[in-house]
């Protein structure tokens, strides 16, 4: 039953989200990997003698609902399309914001998220999340700190960012409905005239004591039309993790790249099935590089200038697994965790995907070694208030992948409507469609106030 409820919650995930990023012992111990904390050189001027234009206090209260009704079919709706094989979940989310302006070039931001689900099990209906709470100050217009739970512009890239070991939550596939989960710690920008910038987060989403914090750190600088940055991660008992990524263009095109190095192993544990038996084992030598390029570009539409643009995106995860785990239905004995005390009489049995998903150590769109992700969007479609979106990821080594179209259109009014059609391809059992879903209709309906 376990195993079941948790599935159906993994699906309702997927479906609005796009995937999973599972709060696991992998992102509590290591493995961190947007947007409002960070900004890129470029667009900084020197600061160091500027001050802030207003020095008014201010506070605003706003926020959004959106109500989200998903119709999902599973594999056997191709053949038979039939309303007998479809599900149907309906999500409630709510959110409130605070933004309070205080003298001093002072700020405080907090979002504050309730979903609901009735189609969960009473105990799992209502959930409430504190997304971010953060204070922001500068020292003399030297130095900015941001302190509290907060996301963070950590990569370059579109989609994947292996150099991104902060957020604990990673980037969706399909927009969220709802904020993405925001990091407990504090963070240093120094910037030096337009050419430098330094950056240092010190981590304290997992930290139990006082050597256990994480600390990452970054400096960017930008020479000609080319902004490029070093970057350090690191946590006792973990690997180093060292990064470097760049932007810069070329013939027209944005051309973005990261790459991350591990040295001395991995901080990604992974399920290794040997002597007919499930164990957790992280690899302990060895460099583990991750690289991802991204090329970009932006061009008119129907005469709107920029309106359209795409994303080209390769992923090589070199701690990602081979083959397909996913296939396997045999039930091995667990050993890891807290099985291992057990005797073998006591120990659990499970699949493969089930010892993957129950103990939190799957990660959507960073299992496989080799992906590929294609994003089109249009922001004004033959209309100013309408926007459209085509975008497709893909498994390469599994031959299995996920589509999207969306439509939205927004009122005077702040309200906003949308229709998602997400399809799942590839052969059962895949990545993509593990849980047997063919498709899925996300229909939003909301208002920002």
């Amino acid at each position: 039953m376990r195993i079941s409820v948790f599935a159906l919650y993994l699906c309702v995930a997927a479906f609005a989200g796009g995937g999973m990023a599972a709060d696991s012992p992998i992102d509590e111990n290591a493995l961190f990997s947007d947007t409002t904390t960070l900004v890129s050189a470029k667009s900084l001027s020197d600061t160091q003698n500027v001050k802030d234009p207003s020095e008014q206090k201010g506070t605003s209260i706003g926020g959004n609902v959106t109500v989200a009704p998903i119709v999902a079919g599973n594999r056997d709706f191709i053949n038979h399309p039939r309303l007998a094989n479809t599900s149907l979940t309906d999500l409630l989310v709510g959110s409130v914001e605070l933004d309070a302006r205080l003298q001093g070039a002072t700020k405080v931001f907090g979002d504050f998220e309730v979903d609901y689900a009735p189609s969960l099990d009473s105990a799992q209906r209502y959930s409430l999340f504190l997304r971010e709470l953060f204070l922001d100050f500068t020292v003399n217009h030297q130095a900015y700190f941001s302190v509290g739970k907060q996301l963070l512009q950590w990569g370059r890239c579109y989609f994947w960012n292996p150099t991104d070991l902060i957020n604990v939550e990673k980037k969706p596939f399909v927009d969220k409905i709802g904020s993405r989960e925001g990091t407990l710690g504090a963070k240093m920008h120094v910037p030096i005239g337009t050419t430098y910038n330094f950056y240092a987060f010190l981590d304290l989403h997992s930290a139990t004591r006082a050597d256990s914090v994480a600390l990452s750190v970054k400096a960017e600088y930008l020479i000609g039309k080319t902004e490029m940055a070093l970057s350090a991660w690191g946590k006792r008992g973990m690997p180093v993790v060292l990064g470097y990524d760049i932007s810069s263009r070329v013939a027209g095109i944005d051309v973005t790249g990261e790459m991350s190095l591990t040295a001395g192993g991995d901080y990604v544990p992974k399920l290794e099935l040997r002597d007919s038996s499930l164990y957790i084992t992280t690899k302990s030598s060895g460099i583990v590089p991750r690289i991802c390029l991204d090329l970009g570009r932006s061009v008119s539409f129907m005469g709107f200038p920029e309106a359209m643009s795409f994303n080209a995106e390769a992923f090589y995860n070199g701690g990602g697994n081979s083959g397909n785990v996913f296939k396997d239905s045999t039930k091995y004995i667990v050993r890891a965790g807290q099985f291992l005390a057990l005797p073998d009489a006591q120990k659990p049995r499970a699949t493969p995907q089930e010892a993957l998903l129950l103990g939190n150590l799957y990660e959507q769109n960073y299992y496989s070694k080799y992906y590929a992700a294609l994003f089109l969007s249009i922001n004004r479609f033959f209309a100013s208030d309408l926007s459209c979106s085509l975008n497709g990821i893909m498994n390469i080594e599994q031959r299995s992948g996920t589509v999207s179209l969306a439509l939205g259109y927004t009122l005077l009014n702040n309200m906003t409507f949308a229709g998602t059609l997400i399809g799942y391809l590839g052969a059962d059992n895949t990545e993509y469609t593990m849980f047997g879903q063919s498709f899925a209709l996300q229909l939003t309906a909301g208002v920002r106030f």
